[in-house]
């Protein structure tokens, strides 16, 4: 299916951002050519679907080989280690997510394994395991360009650059991107553990001399074998995460978030249900989804955002030109996200300094409810004022006044982020002091509100939009 561009509606939200006019914009009409239906949105992800170089180990190779969740016939997440085990192969899957912002497409492909395993260490083995990669795709009318790639393995966020004039953001940048047929990127994925990383040389010679290799196709190859030096390939079908299950009877892992119980998916929100399996309770409900995900020295990237709000992970990740004005945080389609809160300014009522001394202020805003990480997702990392004068309104954007955080290069207000439910979300206006935070006023809000035209707290005041998708 050719990739064919659907008008909607999006001059106002083009002109409050400041962004450059596309030039698939109509004149007539204010709508520019954007959003893609579900089809070419999956065109899209067969399009850029990695070609995976799956390491497997020979003492049980079947426990590294790639499949869907319900493998076994059911979507029960504490009975896929032992339902593994009767069957000879299982067959290839990989799920995918695809959001869309004025400027770039974000896919998301993840893989997952029914075990999490070693022969011999306990600690390193726990049912269910899902690791994964996200591209980010400058749009160009057609399949577009790639720019970057972002792997995840074990609790840590690797980086990898393939247009020119990318440089070191909030991480490193860890490799260039290798691309098979023109745009299928090589990845390598460990064995047992089932960390995703970039290819290197683990791609021209397998470790231990055995590996499959996968790539994406019609069909949901089952391996023979997981023997020889990335000698055998096989074809993966893709899965959409919001699949609902009407077209070929799958579902994806999005469409269930909400299935959270002793014998459904989930055993929390975001966190897939898992027995210990005589490993010990530590190994309980060890897998997370990509709503979950977090690595915790990454700077204002918070839990979920390579699915909740990938053009935010990205721009925090990674700096130079390809990340500067021209890369949009303004999403035009975009399923997999829960909130989205847009802070537009703050202001101080209060001198709460030592001795009087005027306040410098940040906001805060708490989202309760993350499946790993912190519970904020706004904090003085994002944007600070010091000295704040009494009854004067600041306007906020990340990494602007004093921020402790860095500057994304245009002006953005916006995170979107990932909840179950409606959490009560404060916002939240502080003095920051060297010893110890001071509240100067906070709201609880759960639903979509507008108070874009300021709210007052008690010793401040915010200007904020929440919205709950």
């Amino acid at each position: 299916m050719g990739m064919r561009a659907l008008a909607i509606g999006l001059s106002s939200v083009l002109a409050a951002t400041g962004c450059a006019l596309p030039s698939d914009l109509d004149e007539d009409t204010g709508e520019v050519e954007s959003a893609l239906t579900q089809e070419e949105y999956r065109d899209l992800a067969e399009h850029w679907a990695p070609r995976i170089y799956q390491d497997t180990d020979s003492s049980y190779c079947k426990g590294d080989y790639l499949t869907r969740f319900n493998f076994d016939g059911d979507y029960v997440g504490k009975n896929n280690w032992e339902n593994l085990d009767p069957l000879p192969t299982v067959p290839a899957y990989v799920y995918y997510a695809v959001s869309e912002t004025l400027t770039h497409h974000f896919i998301s492909y993840e893989f997952f394994h029914p075990r999490d395993w070693h022969e011999l260490i306990g600690e390193e083995r726990h049912e269910n395991d899902i690791e994964g990669v996200v591209l980010a795709i400058k749009k160009d009318g057609g399949y577009g360009a790639l720019v970057a790639m972002e792997s995840q393995a074990h609790s840590h966020f690797y980086q990898y650059g393939y247009a020119a004039g990318i440089t070191t953001g909030s991480d490193d940048i860890n490799g260039t991107i290798t691309l098979h047929g023109g745009s299928h990127p090589r990845i390598f994925i460990e064995a047992k553990g089932h960390g995703v990383y970039n290819c290197d040389a683990r791609c021209d010679s397998a470790p231990g001399g055995d590996g499959v290799v996968y790539h994406a196709g019609a069909t949901a190859d089952s391996p023979a074998s997981g023997s020889g030096n990335w000698s055998s390939a096989y074809s993966y079908r893709l899965i959409a995460m919001d699949a609902d299950g009407s077209i070929d009877g799958d579902q994806g892992l999005w469409h269930r978030r909400n299935d959270i119980c002793d014998t459904c998916t989930f055993a929390s929100w975001g966190r897939i249900r898992g027995d210990a399996n005589g490993l010990g309770a530590d190994n309980t409900n060890s897998a997370s989804t990509p709503w979950g995900w977090d690595d915790g020295d990454d700077g204002q990237s918070f839990a979920g955002d390579s699915i909740c709000d990938p053009a935010k992970l990205f721009d925090i990740h990674l700096n130079g030109t390809p990340f500067d004005a021209g890369f949009s945080h303004v999403y035009v389609n975009h399923i997999y996200r829960t909130h989205t809160v847009e802070v537009l300014g703050a202001r101080s009522d209060a001198n709460r300094d030592t001795l009087g001394g005027k306040s410098d202020i940040y906001v805060r805003v708490t989202a309760p409810g993350a499946p790993d990480g912190t519970d904020e997702v706004v904090n003085s990392s994002a944007w600070k004022r010091n000295e704040a004068t009494v009854g004067t309104w600041y306007s906020f954007a990340y990494g602007a006044s004093n921020a402790e955080g860095q500057d994304f290069g245009d002006t953005v207000r916006t995170h979107s982020f990932c909840r179950r439910g409606s959490p009560s979300i404060s916002v939240s206006v502080y003095d920051s002091d060297s010893d110890s935070d001071d509240p100067m006023g906070t709201l609880a809000v759960s639903n979509t509100v507008d108070h874009s035209a300021g709210i007052d707290l008690g010793d401040g005041a915010v200007k904020f939009r929440m919205t709950k998708h």
